[in-house]
């Protein structure tokens, strides 16, 4: 088993694409192709079904990913070590970002740093689902990711920095807005204008009310808080949201009642792959963050 083949599964698994693997690994499809199956010849197995223009992997496949996944991201630490060593790329640092905490928090921690060390090149990669950005934490394609704590981190280290209370906010002439006291049930009557279903909020949202029994009107999905708070000001219906993304001059053109009580408290925080290697620039923007190692 060579190293080149192992590499070629990999990426090929990692991306459900031999010719977006090749584009990784800066070789022809053909090439990953013949990795693969050299591999599948070898093993006496199949490690792939191929599913249209795509792959997928087989039970068989799946077993070897995971160890390949170890053996080719230990590969990556090692060269991200030696190229700080080397001085070639200890002055970069590659994330990804929630877009929520990437346009209300992470300026000021992106401020700070650059003041500190001008010379560092910061790359940040606005995401809208945190799947996504975990995604690329364990390929290791980024140095760590920014996400809510609504999500499930196994093989990383989770280290939260920051929480939120959740509101439900209306117009403010809207009846819920007049109300001492208000429910879930009160809230599933009314329409509702959430984030899309793959989102980490709307995920626990609809949690809690299928936990209740509670069937709720969901009449507009979309991303992006600052969108669904305009739809909400025009009376077309109220949300959930996090206090994230609210600020006082939300106050004015929109109640906001907290509902924490309902579905807890969202957490943000840094999402590390285990034994993922950190050069010392990385070390100091976490730092910022308020994540101490």
């Amino acid at each position: 088993m060579q190293l080149q083949q192992l590499a070629g599964f990999y990426w090929s698994g990692r991306y459900g694409s031999f010719s977006l693997a090749a584009k990784r690994l800066n070789i022809g499809q053909s090439a990953v192709s013949h990795q693969v199956k050299a591999l599948e010849d070898e093993l006496g197995v199949k490690l792939y079904e191929r599913l249209g223009r795509g792959i997928r992997l087989t039970p068989d496949g799946e077993i070897l990913f995971e160890y390949a996944a170890s053996i080719i991201q230990k590969l990556d630490d090692i060269e991200a070590h030696f190229a700080e060593i080397a001085h070639k790329e200890s002055r970069r640092i590659v994330f990804a970002a929630y877009r929520g905490y990437m346009r209300y928090q992470l300026p000021k921690c992106v401020e700070q740093f650059k003041r500190m060390y001008p010379e560092v090149q910061v790359t940040i990669m606005n995401r809208i689902l945190d799947s996504d950005i975990l995604s690329m934490v364990m390929a290791g394609e980024i140095d760590f990711g920014i996400t809510a704590s609504w999500n499930d981190f196994t093989g990383m280290d989770f280290y939260e920095t920051a929480k939120y209370d959740m509101y439900l906010c209306t117009a403010p002439d809207h009846p819920l807005a007049k109300r001492k006291k208000v429910t879930l049930k009160d809230i599933a009557k009314e329409p509702l204008i959430l984030y899309e279903r793959q989102n980490s909020i709307r995920r626990r949202i609809d949690q809690v009310f299928e936990r209740l029994g509670l069937w709720h009107n969901v009449i507009i999905e979309t991303g992006g808080a600052e969108v669904i708070k305009e739809y909400v000001k025009l009376g077309l219906g109220v949300t959930i949201i996090s206090g994230i993304s609210l600020s006082l001059k939300d106050a004015q053109p929109m109640c906001m009642i907290p509902v924490t009580k309902y579905f807890g408290e969202l957490g943000y925080g840094v999402a590390l792959r285990k034994g993922k290697y950190l050069t010392p620039a990385t070390r100091e923007f976490l730092g910022i963050l308020g994540v101490a190692l």
